[in-house]
């Protein structure tokens, strides 16, 4: 997987390449038990420094449910519904082991457009995420 890390800085260790977990918040993929798959990854992902957990719209792959994407390389996965799911697929975030499932294939028009917009989002939540932290009052 490509490395989204910064170059180290006297006196600091160059941060781990970074794994997007990207997964489907649609209603059909809620159906199908995205929701209790987002719910166990949040716990798995706190600590594992190597991946993170981001919420997408929807992937338009309804009926392969609940899907996630692994950004930057790009693939997609559905039917993660069984009861290993989430540790399955924070293993293959980790690079620990691949996720034993066939990988699903978009169009190649919205996988373009997919994979832009979880770019932008990826750049939107680092840049957030890196930004200093300032207390507001609102009064």
């Amino acid at each position: 997987m490509e490395s989204t890390s910064r170059s180290a800085g006297p006196g600091n260790s160059p941060t781990p390449p970074v794994c997007y977990v990207v997964v489907c918040r649609g209603p059909h993929c809620r159906e199908r038990g995205a929701l209790p798959l987002r719910q166990r990854l949040v716990e798995l992902l706190r600590r594992e420094p190597t991946a993170r957990l981001v919420g997408y719209a929807c992937f338009g792959q309804c009926d392969f449910g609940p899907n996630v994407a692994f950004y930057p390389p790009g693939t997609w996965y559905g039917g993660l519904n069984s009861s290993d799911a989430a540790e399955r697929v924070v293993r293959h975030a980790a690079g620990i082991e691949s996720l034993d499932a066939t990988p699903l294939v978009l169009p190649p028009s919205e996988r373009s457009e997919h994979l832009n917009n979880i770019a932008d989002l990826v750049g939107m939540l680092e840049r957030d995420r890196l930004r200093p932290r300032r207390w507001w009052w609102p009064f």
